[in-house]
């Protein structure tokens, strides 16, 4: 295809002046790059025209462009249409991309999105989940979940009788080195029970896959069938006795004492950013383990169940506006296998995600794009290096070696996204990657930890997740180093910089009420508690409620 050009064509303007004829010639640059009112006015100025011909020479002009760009478009097709009977361009390669530009840019020629059935129970489930059929919904979900529960309590135990009975029989053998066993014997033993591990592992790694698909589809056929009756022309009664049928088959509630829910410290603000529009936001300051947020802990009255506040919340929030996330501390391992992550990953498999793809499938997924990311950096750092003066052979393979490590590793400042259904207070997982340089006191605005939650808060200004939290010293541990100086100069670090970030996002979004819960470790105390909450309305402007004080004879406001 042939690139854009321009001509230059002489126009010639003829015009009576006091009985004298008058010629302009100027130079006219085909196609006419600004309007022919903005250039008639440039030829008045230039050539001194008198103004009484500025109407006639507008249309002439006009008439004389029109023209013009008319014969130069015709010699630019003739010439292309040349070429292509000269077969100098691919007529095949032509028509594939006149046919990718109609489908792409003009509404009629485009493709029709098809709708998901992902996308359809997505819609189904809002509808419901806002009906009468809401509390049938969160009990059948509920009794799913007590029954994926009592499995991983058994494969719990199980692991843990194979796994003492393993170190009964390595403390025997230990006990008979050179008498009865010899070093080969037990390395033959540790490989044994490790292959013994891996086996009962994956068999209960099964069994979990097999009864989350079962209820996964189970629950949808009868979410589709419930909205069926709802929808059909006889289906008031019909939904309402679908409704009984799964109300009555469920099982009776019985009481949940197997983990206590532990004392929360809150403690909530509601604050002013901007200065002259001003947007209202919440704040709340929490001290409580961060995976209290994510677990369920219903509770029964006289036999039935009843949901949590938050639980039933989050549900109804499911495919709405107004999403729930949290930021969760991981390491740069892509994993599941330890500390916080393998916590979450237990909270996650307590019960069956009816909407998206269960962890494992996601972190896959996740595997699969640090790869390529990571190909990406190295192409960068590639290319920066060539840009610079020439590096000696020798520290130019190491750096080679580093990237030959990189592989699906990630680096401080990452975050990679998980989504969940099944979870209590938490639609979506953010899990922001950190080393121990967040446990040093003279960290700043600019490290990457925190650099990356300034993305995160931009994707919840721009993605409509209305709220989030943040752990407030980076940690969701207390350690030694954690001193009540430490504590104070990390959570003013993190609250001025919050309060920067939101100031910032709001200006590129619309002027929404948001709500940024800090948490804090479980083991901070009471007294550290307050000194952070009492920080607070110092960094952050209050909005402070109007009093109105009556009296017999006037009224004030203070």
């Amino acid at each position: 295809m042939m690139k854009d050009h321009t001509e230059e064509r002489d126009f010639v303007y003829t015009f009576l002046s006091k009985n004298l004829k008058s010629t302009v010639t100027v130079p006219v640059t085909i196609p006419l790059s600004t309007s022919v009112s903005e250039f008639v006015g440039r030829l008045v100025n230039a050539h001194n025209l008198p103004c009484y011909v500025e109407d006639d020479l507008t249309a002439a002009l006009t008439e004389f462009v029109s023209k013009e760009t008319q014969k130069l478009s015709d010699a630019r097709a003739d010439e292309v249409i040349l070429k292509v009977q000269m077969g100098h361009v691919s007529s095949a390669d032509l028509a594939k991309r006149w046919t990718k530009a109609f489908t792409q840019e003009v509404k009629a020629y485009s493709t029709p999105v098809e709708v998901t059935n992902d996308q359809v129970f997505s819609e189904v489930y809002h509808t419901l989940i806002h009906s009468p059929a809401l509390e049938t919904l969160l009990n059948l979900e509920h009794t799913y979940a007590l029954a994926v529960e009592d499995l991983t309590d058994q494969r719990d135990k199980d692991l843990q009788h194979l796994d003492n009975m393993q170190q009964e029989d390595m403390e025997q053998a230990l006990k008979n080195v050179g008498t009865s066993y010899a070093d080969e014997d037990i390395n033959t033993l540790a490989q044994r029970h490790f292959e013994n591990t891996q086996l009962i592992n994956s068999k209960w790694m099964s069994e979990l896959s097999n009864i989350h698909e079962t209820q996964k589809r189970e629950y949808r056929e009868w979410v589709m069938k419930v909205h069926e009756d709802s929808t059909s022309n006889n289906g008031a009664p019909a939904y309402q006795q679908r409704l009984r049928n799964m109300s009555t088959a469920l099982p009776a509630a019985e009481e949940d004492e197997r983990q206590a829910p532990s004392t929360r410290l809150e403690e909530s603000f509601t604050i002013h950013l901007g200065a002259q529009m001003k947007t209202t936001h919440n704040l709340r300051l929490l001290c409580t383990d961060v995976l209290d947020l994510c677990r369920h802990r219903p509770h029964t009255i006289g036999g039935v169940m009843i949901p949590e506040p938050q639980r039933l919340q989050t549900a109804m929030s499911l495919y709405s506006d107004s999403l729930c996330a949290i930021i969760l501390l991981v390491d740069n391992r892509l994993n599941s296998f330890t500390g916080i992550k393998r916590d979450f990953a237990r909270v996650c498999e307590q019960s069956t995600d009816f909407h998206f793809s269960d962890m494992d499938h996601q972190m896959l997924l996740i595997e699969q794009e640090v790869t390529k990311c990571n190909d990406i950096r190295v192409m960068r750092r590639t290319a920066e290096e060539v840009d610079k003066i020439s590096i000696k052979s020798t520290g130019s393979s190491s750096s080679e070696g580093q990237d030959k490590m990189l592989g699906n590793k990630l680096q401080v400042g990452d975050v990679y996204i998980t989504k969940h259904s099944n979870l209590s207070e938490v639609h979506i997982a953010f899990h922001l990657v950190c080393d121990d340089s967040v446990r040093s006191t003279d960290i700043t605005s600019r490290h990457p930890v925190i650099l990356s939650i300034r993305n995160i808060i931009k994707l919840c200004f721009r993605h409509n997740i209305h709220t989030l939290t943040i752990p407030l010293l980076l940690a969701h541990e207390m350690s030694e180093e954690m001193t009540i100086p430490w504590c104070m100069k990390r959570a003013e670090l993190l609250f001025k910089c919050v309060k920067g970030f939101m100031i910032e996002m709001a200006t590129y979004s619309s002027q929404q009420s948001r709500t940024i819960q800090f948490l804090v470790p479980q083991g901070l105390s009471e007294e550290m508690f307050t000194n952070i909450s009492s920080m607070l309305p110092s960094i952050f402007r209050l909005s402070n409620p109007l009093v109105v004080k009556s009296g017999p004879h006037h009224h004030s406001t203070s």
